[in-house]
């Protein structure tokens, strides 16, 4: 069961979703990196699925939230934090000692492939009084969504990487990047999009940005960012029996894979909002995916 501390976000890793080693799975039981950060929730679009979820008082889930005075406790998700024209909203049946059963069934997740912004809010009455935060991820089946992109999730940025297993990192013996972080690499290479020069009509999120491979790279080129500063902190050469050993000395090569995907990423925005500002200036531009004109939120 995964745990979801009030108003920080719980203990890193994945609720209902495929575990390190692929196996399929619809319970809440999640498996992953572990930190802390916003937990992930994932469904499949067409299936019916129900989801336990553990409110706390604190990350590692020790404390669980008492609910005794709680009135109503209500799932919410939207696209964006800033988005209001789409919307899942779910009452959930809960208990005095915060466990959380979410019901989610295809009429919510079909045709809502990609990743969510989400809560669970409390009431006592009409007053809100608890917010647990967490990312949903939606992704696309082969029913129940046939229209929209494809959508991104933790699985594909991992086989760009091969942070599949934590067979497949020998010295970690773990997966190197939790769900939380890699979600939250996507989210920072969107916001990169959104917010580069020229600004354009479109306004993309996790669950309608249409170029896929591209996004994995741009997702690939911050976690690298993002790691490469903690091996940076965390390096200490040491001497012992002879012989010299440096614990986190891998930080330049992280660095330099990087900017390497960084530069792939940041050269496909300037390009495409370039063609694209000036279809808005001179003429008409259409995905693919969507018919004639932009599809943004």
């Amino acid at each position: 069961m995964i745990c979801i501390a009030e108003n920080t976000g719980g203990l890193g890793g994945i609720s209902g979703g495929a575990g390190a080693n692929g196996q399929a799975s619809q319970q809440a039981g999640g498996s992953g990196a572990s930190s802390y950060g916003y937990p992930v929730l994932e469904v499949v679009t067409g299936m019916t699925t129900t989801l336990e979820v553990q409110l706390t008082k604190d990350y590692n889930g020790t404390l669980p939230a008492d609910l005794s005075s709680i009135t109503k406790v209500e799932f919410r998700a939207r696209p964006s934090m800033v988005s209001y024209d789409k919307e899942i909203k779910v009452d959930c049946p809960y208990t005095a000692d915060g466990q959380v059963t979410l019901p989610l069934t295809p009429k919510e997740v079909n045709f809502n492939n990609g990743v969510w912004y989400a809560e669970f809010l409390t009431y006592e009455d009409d007053k809100l009084v608890g917010n647990y935060r967490s990312y949903l991820c939606i992704r696309k089946g082969m029913t129940g969504s046939q229209d929209g992109p494809e959508g991104i999730t933790a699985l594909d940025v991992r086989l760009a990487v091969m942070d599949t297993s934590p067979e497949a990192n020998q010295l970690l013996d773990d997966l190197e990047f939790s769900d939380m972080m890699i979600y939250h690499a996507v989210e920072r290479a969107i916001n990169e999009w959104n917010e580069t020069p020229p600004m354009l009509e479109a306004h993309f999120n996790a669950t309608n940005f249409p170029w896929k491979e591209h996004l994995i790279k741009g997702a690939v080129g911050f976690l690298m960012q993002e790691v490469a500063y903690r091996y940076n902190r965390n390096r200490m050469q040491y001497n012992a029996a002879g012989l010299t050993l440096d614990t986190s000395d891998k930080g330049p090569v992280y660095i330099a894979m990087a900017q390497a995907s960084r530069k792939e990423w940041k050269d496909f925005v300037a390009a495409s909002k370039t063609y694209m500002n000036m279809n808005e200036c001179y003429g008409t531009f259409s995905l693919p995916y969507f018919g004639n004109g932009y599809y943004w939120e």
